[in-house]
C-alpha cells in the first residue's frame, strides 16, 4: 500500500500561485522585449529600403516607444527578481485589488502608442497606394 500524497499547506499553495504568476509576468516581459526589438528592426529596415517623410516624421515616436518599452522591461525584471527572492525582500508585496499601478499604466501606454503608430503607417501606406 502506498502512502497518500501529502496535502499542500496554504503557504505552499500561495507560493505555487505566486510562481505561476511570476511565470506569466516573465512571459509578458519577454513579449514586450520582442516587440521593442521588432519595432526597432522594422524602422531600420523601412528607412534603409525607402526613406519616406512619414517614417522621418514618426521616428521620434518609434524611439520613445522603444525606450519606454526597455524601461518597463527593466522595471518588470527588478520586480520579478524581488518576487522570486521574497524571503529577502524588505517590503511586502501589496495584495488585494488596487487601481492600475505605474507599470500597468505604462504597458497600456505602450499598447496605445503601438496602435497609433500602426494606424499612421496604414494611413500613409493607403495614401501612397492611392496616389
Amino acid at each position: 500500500m502506498t502512502d497518500p500524497l501529502p496535502i499542500p499547506s496554504a503557504l505552499e499553495r500561495t507560493r505555487r500561485r505566486e510562481l505561476e504568476l511570476l511565470a506569466q509576468v516573465d512571459a509578458l516581459s519577454e513579449e514586450v522585449k520582442g516587440m521593442a526589438l521588432n519595432i526597432a528592426l522594422y524602422l531600420a529596415k523601412a528607412r534603409s529600403e525607402k526613406g519616406s517623410a512619414t517614417l522621418d516624421r514618426l521616428e521620434p515616436e518609434f524611439i520613445r516607444l522603444v525606450n519606454g518599452t526597455v524601461r518597463v522591461v527593466a522595471d518588470l525584471t527588478n520586480i520579478l527578481n524581488a518576487a522570486r527572492n521574497s524571503e529577502t525582500m524588505v517590503f511586502e508585496i501589496p495584495s488585494g485589488q488596487h487601481t492600475r499601478d505605474h507599470i500597468e499604466q505604462r504597458l497600456h501606454s505602450i499598447l496605445s502608442q503601438c496602435q497609433s503608430l500602426l494606424g499612421q503607417l496604414e494611413q500613409a501606406q493607403d495614401g501612397s497606394a492611392g496616389a
